[in-house]
């Protein structure tokens, strides 16, 4: 409950920062759903070192480890290598990547209003593009389209899933916390 402020405040001035300073999506609704995704994010990889500051005794050995723990979860995020070019046997570091999932939603946050705009997927010209305003998309299987390294789940989800991550991350950092308490005790 202590951290909860400092875990709220920092994500939230980041946010606020980032989210002017780089222009995205003017609107409330699209505002507060990023502040909540970051808000996640952040959160979450809490909970993921919490888990392995509480899983290794010696402070050297976690601090050499962490970036070994982390750097499968930002290859299969959708930076790097579109989802469906991710081989099966590997779809489990993808399925509990934080990065695939934040990364998710905060493109579907900024996208999925322009693409619903648009009535069709088309490579728009200079002359010719239904929002004058906005930078037109191409189709979602061009590999320039923001939106093309995504998996098909949408915003909500994505949402949905960082939460799970983050409720099971700090409930296991609990649970190794107790199991580690219990041993000393004795």
């Amino acid at each position: 409950m202590s951290e909860f402020p400092f875990s709220v405040a920092i994500p939230t001035v980041f946010g606020l920062i980032c989210y002017f300073c780089v222009g995205l999506r003017p609107t409330a609704e699209a505002f507060f759903v990023y502040l909540f995704t970051l808000i996640l994010i952040y959160n979450s990889f809490s909970g993921y070192s919490l888990i392995i500051s509480a899983s290794f005794s010696n402070k050297q050995l976690a601090v050499t480890l962490t970036p070994i723990l982390i750097v499968p979860f930002m290859l299969f995020a959708g930076f790097f290598v579109a989802s469906a070019n991710i081989p099966y046997w590997l779809k489990e570091f993808e399925y509990l990547s934080i990065i695939k999932y934040g990364y998710q939603a905060l493109m579907h946050n900024q996208f999925d209003y322009y693409l619903a705009q648009q009535t069709a997927y088309y490579t728009c010209t200079a002359d010719v593009c239904p929002l004058p305003d906005y930078p037109c998309l191409v189709d979602v299987t061009d590999p320039c389209n923001p939106l093309s390294q995504l998996s098909r789940q949408g915003l909500w989800s994505s949402i949905a899933c960082l939460f799970a991550i983050y409720a099971v991350c700090y409930i296991c950092s609990w649970g190794i916390l107790i199991h580690l308490s219990k041993d000393y005790s004795n």
